[in-house]
């Protein structure tokens, strides 16, 4: 789809904007793919945005230019060249950490750490900001859970957590390595129970929980940072005591295991499995939300407050069918946001009995 700059003072309600607007010093005004409001433009007006892209769609013979009807939310970005770029490196560096991966178990780790930080690297060179990598990566939700693709994606959230936090460029590397090998451990458990389609047994679950153990073993006789090895060994504590496999509790637990922790368990339940399809991030954002005394309370705090940011005036679908768009946060309840449909307004922190349940 077409697109152009154009400036603010000459924008119309109900264009479509193609890219994200900020202010001067990087707050997030609208997302990408928002539709023009009156208030919207006078926000933007406001925050002395002078230009911004929009989507321009060339009216058929058959419909008026008033009734043309654009792509959906994740279709535009899906048709977007940003995308395709992204998608085309994700994937090209998804076979060369595979190897890297399992290269790490029998081999040395210098040299193969570099090439790790080269391939996630010119992957977040295909992204704009932290926002919008999140946005790139909803968008990619069609793999199953294997454990080299969910590596790569808690090294993404990770950094963008700890982007977020303002962690320096070292320790947001470390962060990333330490997301890339969190889950090295499986590879040590049958590949049978890892990808089986269907609930483990309780039997198998025990199993399972010995890859933190695992992990760390691999990792210790490596030349690594230390919190690398330890994310291996805290990634599956929780904040409350009762994770495992040493039920460590809140500041026993290193701020990188508990960075990783809420990327691991944001990626494994947004993505695609055998068993069920992805889960709309809200109701994630709002089980992690409802359960925050399992995590890192700083760096949960920070990445719900900027994922739902990033679907301000998104157009949602409700659990009752309305189709609506999110317009305000509540700061107490961040997961359960103010949506407007038609005539109606809904408090999603005072209505439970509904729930955002897809994006448009």
């Amino acid at each position: 789809m077409k697109t152009k700059r154009m400036f603010t003072a000459n924008l119309v309600p109900g264009m479509v904007v193609a890219e994200p607007a900020y202010t001067y010093d990087n707050h997030l005004v609208i997302q990408s793919n928002t539709e023009l409001t009156e208030d919207i433009i006078d926000k933007l007006k406001y925050y002395s945005i002078k230009t911004v892209r929009i989507y321009v769609n060339e009216p058929s013979k058959d419909m008026p230019k008033e009734t043309k009807i654009g792509p959906t939310y994740f279709e535009r970005i899906e048709q977007s060249d940003d995308f395709k770029k992204f998608q085309t490196e994700f994937n090209s560096c998804i076979k060369g950490f595979r190897q890297t991966l399992n290269d790490m178990i029998i081999k040395s780790s210098d040299g193969l750490v570099d090439e790790m930080l080269s391939e996630i690297e010119s992957i977040l060179e295909k992204s704009r900001n932290p926002l919008h990598l999140l946005e790139m990566m909803q968008c990619m939700r069609g793999y199953d859970d294997l454990t080299y693709t969910h590596s790569m994606n808690v090294a993404l959230i990770s950094n963008v957590i700890g982007t977020w936090l303002n962690l320096g460029n070292d320790d947001l590397e470390t962060l990333m390595i330490a997301g890339m090998l969190h889950d090295i451990g499986k590879l040590r458990i049958p590949p049978e129970i890892i990808q089986k389609p269907a609930k483990l047994t309780d039997s198998e679950y025990e199993i399972i929980k010995n890859h933190p153990q695992y992990g760390y073993d691999i990792l210790s006789t490596k030349n690594l940072n230390p919190k690398i090895k330890m994310v291996a060994l805290q990634h599956h504590e929780r904040y409350d005591g009762k994770g495992y496999p040493y039920g460590l509790k809140s500041k026993e637990i290193d701020l990188f295991s508990g960075i990783v922790a809420i990327a691991d368990v944001y990626d494994a339940m947004t993505a695609d499995r055998v068993y069920r399809k992805g889960i709309c991030p809200f109701p994630v954002l709002e089980h992690m939300e409802l359960q925050k005394e399992l995590y890192e309370p700083g760096a949960l705090y920070k990445f719900i407050e900027r994922t739902v940011e990033a679907y301000i005036n998104t157009e949602v679908r409700l659990s009752n069918g309305d189709i609506g768009r999110v317009v305000l946060l509540n700061k107490n309840f961040l997961s359960r946001p103010i949506v407007i449909s038609g005539d109606k307004t809904y408090d999603l922190s005072k209505d439970f009995h509904l729930q955002i349940e897809a994006l448009l």
